[in-house]
């Protein structure tokens, strides 16, 4: 999908439903060498129903917009337009969304207060590389460190839980099925989540199939 028109031409789009932070960021790209043309959207909702959205080159996502997420956005774009670059760019950076977006097709992770020099991360995007910023970065290989190292102590019992809450069931499932209280059950969430460092069921779940605890 890469702009035919004159070398190294790009044409730009940002999914972003903060309207200031979209208007600055679509200002700073029609100033660079590389762009032939921007566009941006405050929805994924908004930017699948415009055709224009197929021309794209180059897309700036954020995560947490009303209605489908980046996360759900990006793997769309990533079956129907695969020659189509996607980084997100946001606020998040939670270990579920960083490797969630990255599975399903984005090529950068860029939080918004790191953004820096936009150009250097659109050159390394447009020249077929793949971007991430410092914080995410730490995260990142922190992430694999912890993977590469020896699995949590799990006792039997808590990895009955923790596969019973990999596969959705709720607390009060999870105790009713294995006879137990809920108060019971609460405690070895807890144990669990402190053992998998984790902080909601979305890591829980994303760090259980890393480790393959599922």
């Amino acid at each position: 999908m890469v702009s035919q028109e004159g070398p190294g031409k790009f044409r730009f789009g940002i999914v972003e439903n903060d309207a200031d932070f979209r208007e600055e960021v679509l200002r700073r790209l029609e100033l660079l060498p590389v762009t032939r043309s921007v566009r941006g959207w405050p929805s994924a909702e908004q930017f699948l129903r415009d055709p224009g959205h197929e021309e794209v080159d180059i897309l700036l996502l954020d995560i947490m917009l009303s209605g489908v997420s980046g996360v759900d956005l990006v793997r769309t774009i990533s079956e129907k337009h695969p020659e189509m670059r996607v980084a997100m760019l946001t606020n998040m950076n939670s270990d579920a969304m960083i490797f969630d977006s990255i599975r399903n097709g984005a090529i950068g992770y860029i939080l918004k207060s790191e953004l820096g020099n936009l150009e250097e991360v659109v050159n390394v995007l447009a020249s077929g590389g793949a971007t991430i910023t410092p914080t995410i970065a730490l995260r990142v290989f922190s992430n694999f460190r912890r993977v590469a190292g020896p699995g949590p102590n799990l006792t039997e019992r808590e990895r009955q839980v923790l596969g019973l809450m990999v596969k959705g069931k709720s607390i009060h499932a999870v105790a009713t099925f294995l006879g137990l209280s809920d108060h019971t059950v609460h405690g070895y969430v807890k144990t669990i989540y402190k053992k998998l460092n984790v902080h909601n069921r979305v890591e829980l779940v994303t760090r259980a199939r890393q480790l393959a605890l599922e």
